[in-house]
């Protein structure tokens, strides 16, 4: 795991990338042009150059068809369309990197999340936050505004009137410097707090759940490896927290979202999405992984409820899964168990019944309370309270299960 001295030097040096091609690329105009103005098509130019670095810092991206970016580009666009720069071609990729939880901007519109920060949201809606977030970034001009008061800052002290003369290298190496004292701590808070404002109300207008956005800020900024970590100016997860529920509250987002078919946790159902390729999602519910823990708890109450990979369960019990959208079935030998993705409700053997935890995608994959699965496919499951984990038997099938997250 990559530790945090580690995790800046690596945005940094990023960042100060995006800075130096945009800087470098203004200071290549016409005399009479403005000197501090960047125009898009330098921003744009510099992104698709801070593209190849981003690249070479976090990993390749993912190939479009992977259902990682499919789902990623969906979410993606859609907020894109909300966005006031029209002329911006917005981009959203995924980066393969299962050590670094992050998602960032660069100039002129890509944006990137990391594989580990994939496997980290727990629905469409707080990926939907977490896109919208550095779209805002993207839409506020925060990454220009920055170079562009570097840009004063520089010439003030005289050090851009001494390099225009210097060959390109020294022109990297001292407009690197300038960067590098912008964006050792990354944005501003205020800046952080409009990107929060933007990315909360973008995903309520296209139906999500706007408390998504909460449930996030905690795995942004409250795990070792979260993004808050590294980021120091990003404000403290409280203020955070207070201010989505002010917003919220104040321009009355639940209202906004349910007038656009929700409020959601997912894409399915909202009109947003509607005539678009929502395949992603089968692949998603459907996924095995050896990396995906077969078992993990969730909190209930006071207690915890044992869940299990849906996908992986039944492969183990050699069960049938058939996908349709938000249900899934799952079937074996004339038992059966029908859940509805992010929903209490159930099916199982022709029975109407209600789930303790709701079946919700972790980790990447969807999960379902261990007992219900055994049930719908005519299993047993026995607490270890010794081991900390389960004992399943399916048929003439049988396996042990340890939590990891006890």
């Amino acid at each position: 795991m990559i530790n945090s001295i580690n995790q800046k030097r690596d945005l940094r040096v990023l960042v100060a990338t995006c800075l130096m091609l945009i800087i470098f690329a203004a200071f290549h105009v016409p005399a009479h042009a403005d000197l501090f103005g960047i125009s898009e098509k330098q921003e744009i130019e510099a992104g698709k150059q801070a593209q190849k670095e981003a690249y070479k810092q976090y990993g390749q991206p993912l190939p479009p068809d992977n259902p990682m970016a499919r789902r990623v580009e969906t979410i993606g666009m859609r907020l894109a369309a909300l966005s006031s720069r029209k002329d911006i071609p917005y981009s959203y990729q995924v980066l393969k990197n299962d050590k670094v939880l992050n998602a960032f901007a660069a100039p002129g519109g890509p944006v990137f999340v990391t594989t580990k920060l994939m496997n980290t949201v727990s629905n469409d809606a707080e990926l939907a936050f977490v896109l919208g977030h550095e779209t805002a970034h993207i839409d506020q001009k925060h990454i220009v505004n920055a170079v562009e008061k570097q840009q004063k800052v520089a010439l003030g002290v005289g050090i851009l009137g001494s390099i225009l003369g210097y060959n390109d290298s020294n022109v990297y190496q001292a407009i690197s410097g300038i960067a590098f004292t912008a964006w050792s701590k990354g944005f501003s808070r205020d800046q952080e707090s409009e990107a929060d404002t933007f990315g909360i109300r973008w995903m309520s207008q296209l139906g999500f759940d706007p408390h998504a956005a909460i449930t996030m800020f905690g795995k942004l900024g409250g795990s070792e490896g979260g993004i808050g970590r590294y980021l120091s100016d990003h404000p403290q997860n409280d203020d955070r927290v207070k201010a989505a529920e002010k917003e919220i509250k104040d321009e009355n987002l639940e209202e906004v979202a349910r007038k656009a078919g929700g409020p959601s946790l997912s894409v399915s159902g909202l009109p947003a999405f509607r005539g678009g390729s929502n395949n992603f999602r089968k692949d998603i519910y459907e996924k095995t992984s050896e990396s995906t823990p077969p078992i993990i708890a969730v909190q209930y109450g006071k207690d915890k409820v044992v869940m299990a990979a849906v996908r992986n369960f039944a492969e183990w019990a050699n069960a049938n899964v058939r996908v349709n959208g938000d249900e899934i079935v799952v079937s074996r030998d004339g038992h059966s168990i029908r859940l509805w993705v992010n929903s209490t409700r159930a099916i199982l053997n022709s029975r109407n019944i209600r789930l303790n935890v709701k079946a919700q995608i972790y980790h990447g994959s969807l999960y379902a309370p261990v007992g219900d699965l055994a049930d719908g496919v005519g299993g047993q499951v026995f607490w270890d309270a010794q081991r900390h984990g389960v004992n399943v038997s399916v048929g003439d099938k049988s396996t042990f299960w340890a939590l990891s997250n006890w």
